[in-house]
């Protein structure tokens, strides 16, 4: 989670000049989308983490029946049980 004051520092430092003339109704509108643009990418990194999640999730499920049965992933038979219960 990103520090308010890094934040604001940032803001400070980098866009004065762009939203200093911004008072009021205009202001509280543009921090509104600044916030909604946040909350997205958020929602987006946290998908995609849930994703790579489940796939490691999945390879050790899939190694540890490899493991248990000691044969090659190639043998079909065991392929085909892998390949069902995903």
């Amino acid at each position: 989670m990103v520090k308010k004051y890094n934040i604001r520092h940032h803001c400070e430092t980098h866009h004065a000049e762009r939203y200093r003339g911004m008072q009021g109704p205009p202001r509280r509108e543009k921090l509104k989308e600044f916030i909604a643009g946040m909350k997205k990418q958020q929602s987006v990194i946290s998908s995609s983490r849930d994703i790579s999640a489940a796939a490691v999730n999945a390879s050790y499920i899939i190694a540890n029946d490899i493991a248990l049965t000691s044969k090659p992933y190639s043998v079909g038979e065991f392929v085909k049980t892998c390949n069902s219960a995903s």
